[in-house]
């Protein structure tokens, strides 16, 4: 209730009389005029000679990468192609053996190969690591390994590992919380290494 009507009250069945506003104005927004640059301004830089010879110079350098690719490879033993390979490190093609800064000969790194564990025991890489548990370190079963790196399906180099032998088999976690294949880790000691480049 407003102090218009204070002390009056309307009879039963009546409300309050609705008070009267004056009508105000509609507002009319203007239109505000925002500063438009020129034209010319917002072209873009002329395509000097410099910025074109970058240009083609970067597309050059992109398609004519001469490289190896890591996921391209293969792992034979005795000339037999080993199946589920996931990976190999310690790829060393010519190793010094120092001592106090002067070379006293060769050094043969192992390498690391990582597989998958395969059931078959007539598998290449089975029938090698059963023979090195069997003789238990009385002697030591070897085997020729070659790495040999691939290019679109063609083979590019290999690195042939002679009298190969196995100083330790490992594997990963068995885990029910993971969902991952079992990894087998194989350690392989050589008397040497040989690089081949068939190409």
């Amino acid at each position: 209730m407003t102090d218009q009507y204070q002390g009056y009250t309307p009879p039963p069945g009546q409300q309050y009389p609705q008070q009267q506003y004056p009508q105000q104005p509609e507002y009319q927004q203007q239109q505000p005029q925002y500063y438009q640059q020129p034209a010319a301004q917002h072209q873009p830089a002329p395509q000097t000679e410099f910025y074109q010879q970058q240009a083609v110079g970067s597309t050059a350098g992109i398609s004519s990468v001469d490289s190896l690719s890591s996921n391209e490879f293969v792992v034979e033993i005795d000339g037999e192609r080993a199946t589920g390979i996931f990976a190999v490190s310690g790829l060393s093609s010519y190793s010094l053996k120092m001592e106090d800064g002067k070379p006293v000969g060769m050094d043969f790194p192992a390498i690391v190969i990582t597989k998958m564990v395969q059931q078959d025991s007539n598998l290449a890489f089975n029938r090698w690591t059963r023979e090195t548990v069997a003789a238990r370190g009385t002697r030591l079963p070897t085997r020729t390994v070659a790495i040999i790196a691939m290019d679109e399906g063609a083979e590019t180099r290999r690195w042939i590992y002679h009298k190969a032998w196995i100083s330790n088999i490992r594997f990963s976690d068995f885990d029910t919380a993971l969902d991952f294949l079992i990894e087998e880790k194989i350690t392989i000691q050589h008397g040497g290494v040989e690089e081949v480049w068939t190409r």
